[in-house]
């Protein structure tokens, strides 16, 4: 039986889950055959955020969309390390030039080359929003709090721990790292957005939007 070809602007969590893992899947491959090492998970970041948070089209980009994925949601939402920012764009463009050389960049995508030369030009403010600290949501407050005290996120009994002492210091003290009236969530999930900025619900007006 022939291979369906997903919808690339899923309406619903199992029609993304099916368009997502082909995606990744399809990625990984064309990584492996220009000879790009794979550090992992490739095409998770782009591929989530254009779903839950811009217009729910994955194969289908604009420099709009970057700046949005890039410049606003990472710095809110992503724990990076310094050192590995580069890695960050750099993957971003790579999935650019795999959605154009295999033909699945869609018609109404600005055209890749333009696409790839604006992640070189956003590079520098990327990095400062990154760092800015103001630009951060609640989870990623609470999180970068966890980390800097030793607590590693993928061990649930170091979280655990480090939320009940958070929950029993002074409100005080919770508000200058979280700001106030935010309580605090009981675990961080997902690769890459611990929990504190939910996405957008999709609709199909969203996802309809022409930039």
């Amino acid at each position: 039986m022939a291979r369906t070809t997903p919808d690339w602007e899923p309406e619903s969590e199992e029609d993304y889950e099916v368009a997502r893992s082909e995606l990744k899947e399809r990625f990984a491959r064309w990584l492996a055959v220009v000879g790009i090492e794979s550090r992992g998970d490739d095409g998770e970041a782009p591929i989530h955020y254009k779903w839950a948070y811009v217009d729910g089209h994955l194969t289908r980009w604009t420099r709009r969309d970057l700046d949005e994925i890039y410049l606003e949601l990472h710095p809110a939402k992503v724990m990076v390390e310094e050192d590995d920012l580069d890695q960050v764009l750099e993957e971003g463009k790579n999935f650019i030039g795999f959605l154009d050389e295999t033909g699945l960049l869609d018609s109404e995508s600005e055209p890749a080359d333009v696409l790839v030369d604006h992640l070189d030009t956003i590079e520098k403010q990327f990095r400062l929003n990154m760092a800015d600290a103001s630009r951060y949501s609640f989870g990623k407050r609470l999180w970068t709090t966890a980390v800097a005290e030793g607590v590693r996120l993928d061990d649930r009994a170091s979280v655990e721990a480090f939320m009940a002492n958070f929950n029993a210091r002074p409100i005080a003290e919770r508000d200058a790292i979280l700001g106030p009236g935010l309580p605090p969530r009981p675990a961080a999930t997902g690769r890459f957005t611990p929990p504190g900025t939910r996405p957008r619900a999709p609709s199909a007006k969203r996802r309809k939007r022409r930039r």
